[in-house]
């Protein structure tokens, strides 16, 4: 009855948050922001809950228009989703047909490949240890491309992508950049949209704004035809009311968010200097709200800080990694600290 390729198709592995807030733990796995909303955002989501019995506006022009003011771009510009990950799979959905390539550098974010496997399209992985991709190299590996998936902040190493216009300039094919993490980085492509007509950008509101549980995301590309596309494929009411109204009042108070990711990008550095004091464990640059930590030799690290209580993402296997790597999530201050003493339990 289904179709050979769900067959085969491992499952995108989600993380866990909810079930290790349940039994208590401290969750450092999901690169979730841990600061609770501004109190404005709680305001709306209490208001818009007595209207939950109609549509949400089908054109989503409010939630647009805020956009539009926050990235200085136009509306017509704009196409929305619920989350970014059904943002890049409606991109998927208007590009590819059967075997087109898609060119994915690795280790990244495995749900392109499940993306691109269900439109049965042919996969190029390029392998860049750490991500560290080469503008020349991935040029040349991608010729006859008709995609390609690029992370900048890339999850799960951290770090951003050199040298894009170079790549933008000679790839025959989209773009597709994935910026969940960018607020964090200080660093976007957004104004490159009016100069390349094959970069699409996709961004979320639940990493910077803290809305994960409300499933908001949105494209931006100065390609008109794409845009139009991506409005005229998504399923209608994508985003609900609540989440449109959390959404707008997130960006009506931005400096709140500024500060709350000031103070993660100071704890980050900070976290990241306490783990390199463990001989066995080494961090790799990041500029996200997450670092990604290299264990020297085999240990189940993640298995035992789970026992004492603290929950980090094992991406041990992940295509492009050697070895045994977690990726952990910049918490609060006293969450940072409960992983350090776990740490000093297991390893000294």
């Amino acid at each position: 009855m289904i179709r050979e390729v769900i067959r085969i198709l491992n499952p995108y592995e989600s993380g866990k948050s909810a079930e290790y807030l349940k039994k208590g733990l401290v969750v450092l796995c999901s690169n979730e922001n841990p600061y609770p909303p501004h109190p404005a955002v709680i305001e709306a989501i209490e208001e818009e809950l007595s209207r939950i019995n109609r549509y949400p506006d089908p054109d989503y022009g409010e939630l647009k228009e805020a956009i539009s003011e926050y990235l200085d771009v136009g509306i017509e510009n704009i196409a929305v989703g619920c989350g970014a990950s059904d943002v890049l799979n409606n991109v998927c959905v208007a590009v590819l047909d059967v075997m087109d390539v898609v060119t994915i550098p690795i280790p990244s974010y495995t749900m392109y490949a499940i993306l691109a496997m269900l439109r049965d399209a042919s996969l190029n992985f390029v392998e860049y240890p750490y991500y560290q991709i080469e503008s020349e190299d991935i040029i040349d590996k991608s010729r006859g491309s008709k995609l390609m998936f690029l992370c900048s902040p890339n999850n799960p190493t951290g770090n951003t992508i050199k040298d894009l216009e170079d790549i933008l300039s000679n790839f025959d094919g989209l773009v597709v950049l994935d910026e969940a993490y960018a607020e964090f980085s200080g660093k976007s492509a957004v104004d490159l949209i009016k100069d390349y007509d094959n970069l699409v950008i996709v961004r979320t509101f639940s990493k910077f704004f803290g809305l994960a549980g409300l499933r908001i995301g949105y494209a931006v590309s100065g390609n008109l035809e794409l845009i139009e596309g991506l409005e005229k494929i998504r399923l209608p009411f994508c985003i609900n009311n609540i989440a449109v109204r959390a959404a707008v009042a997130a960006l009506e108070n931005l400096d709140y968010y500024v500060r709350i990711r000031d103070k993660i990008v100071e704890s980050r550095e900070k976290l990241a200097k306490e783990i390199e004091k463990f001989e066995l464990l080494e961090v790799l640059p990041s500029e996200a709200n997450f670092l990604l930590v290299r264990v020297k030799e085999k240990t189940g690290l993640a298995k035992k800080l789970e026992k004492e209580g603290v929950a980090v993402r094992d991406v041990t296997g992940l295509m492009g990694l050697e070895g045994e790597h977690l990726r952990i999530t910049v918490g609060r201050e006293e969450e940072n600290k409960a992983l350090i003493e776990a740490l000093k339990r297991i390893l000294e």
